[in-house]
């Protein structure tokens, strides 16, 4: 595309044409917002977006995989279903949590996000396995961050700054991320029974010597939401995943967890990858919400809330989804607990009414200031994202 004249609505330049058309839009005094597919371009928006999109799209390649080294660098278009498809055939993947929606999105969106769930037990989110970065700033300057190499301590961690920004700061041009092998061998759990048999499960698990990739918490709604029988209510239910290389030591893991259950906690098999359960959009009148808050504290919360909210969230993070029909009161009370609590609520998708909630998606943060002078720095103008910046 040309940069002579700038139709309104989505752009899609070229990664060499993104410098000038961001500069042209800075000296315009454009508004813009970074997208890749727009999947979750209306993610914590209460308003549609009516200004220009400048959208990575058509930039989804991968550049370079080193296969022996666990690196690989892609632009930031790439959506994660291709990169995961092209790592598995090198026995690879990303560790990392789609989000909770019917298409898992682009790489560049991903980081943009930064959000994390159950994966996050034992690989840490996705701002941990990100080692170098490529963005364009808001007048048109390209800049690059870390790089090819796990152990990259060089300049300003500006990865970090970056994952999480929501596409205030810049727009991401390239990433390389470290990938993990494939494990060859892995059993889906769910536990579930009263809550007192489970809490002293999850003190035994904290001290046991179980390695899984994920142990996660289900509300009943949760359960009954993807298929897991009638989940009355007052129980609890634990997802668990465990990998290995070798299936011996999956059934060991597994003797040993069903060895500690006894007669009060029943154990059955979950025949898909929980992250595939999730892969849903909200219906009609349901909100979608990212939570965290404390992990003593995160079953107490989860059955002291609407019956109807479906919750999952980290047993040692503390991190995860809610979906439900909730009244906008509803929403603020369960905000207010959870921040009662040391915790968070992000409002990713409300339901769609004449009057929009008077919520904001973000609580403010303690170091807003902070970030407000950042992103000033980076963006003096406001143009990036309209000077919106994530919890302030």
């Amino acid at each position: 595309m040309g940069t002579g004249t700038i139709t309104r609505g989505w752009l899609r330049p070229t990664l060499q044409e993104v410098p000038d058309l961001l500069r042209q839009l800075n000296g315009a005094r454009q508004p813009w917002r970074p997208a890749g597919l727009g999947g979750h371009f209306h993610w914590c928006q209460p308003v549609p977006w009516d200004g220009q999109v400048v959208s990575v799209a058509d930039n989804n390649r991968i550049l370079h995989h080193s296969v022996e080294d666990f690196t690989v660098e892609v632009e930031a278009g790439l959506p994660l279903a291709w990169l995961q498809a092209a790592l598995a055939e090198q026995g690879q993947w990303l560790a990392v949590d789609p989000p909770p929606a019917t298409s898992p999105g682009t790489m560049g969106g991903l980081v943009a996000r930064g959000l994390s769930a159950g994966l996050r037990h034992r690989y840490l989110g996705i701002r941990d396995q990100l080692i170098g970065v490529g963005f364009v700033r808001a007048d048109g300057v390209a800049a690059k961050a870390g790089g090819r190499v796990v152990k990259n301590v060089a300049g300003y961690d500006l990865m970090r700054l970056l994952c999480g920004s929501w596409g205030s700061l810049a727009l991401l041009t390239r990433l390389t991320l470290r990938t993990y092998p494939m494990p060859p061998q892995r059993r889906h759990l769910l536990l579930h029974g009263a809550q007192g048999p489970m809490l002293q499960l999850r003190q035994w698990l904290l001290r046991s010597f179980l390695t899984p990739e994920r142990i996660d918490w289900w509300s009943p709604a949760m359960a009954r939401r993807l298929g897991c029988g009638g989940a009355p209510e007052g129980e609890l239910y634990l997802v668990m995943s465990l990998s290995s290389i070798s299936q011996d030591a999956i059934k060991a893991q597994e003797q040993a967890l069903a060895t500690q259950l006894g007669d009060a906690i029943r154990m059955q098999p979950l025949p898909n990858w929980p992250q595939v359960a999730f892969a849903r959009t909200p219906e009609p009148g349901e909100w979608l919400l990212h939570l965290g808050c404390p992990p003593a504290s995160m079953s107490q919360l989860m059955l002291g809330t609407s019956p109807g909210l479906g919750w999952h969230g980290g047993l040692t993070t503390g991190l995860g989804y809610a979906i439900g029909a909730l009244t906008v009161d509803q929403v603020l009370h369960l905000r207010n607990r959870l921040t009662a609590h040391g915790g968070f609520l992000t409002i990713l998708v409300q339901p769609h009414a004449p009057i929009p909630s008077p919520l904001p998606p973000w609580q403010r943060q303690p170091a807003a200031d902070v970030m407000l002078a950042i992103k000033q720095a980076l963006d003096p103008y406001g143009m990036v994202s309209a000077g919106g910046a994530p919890g302030v």
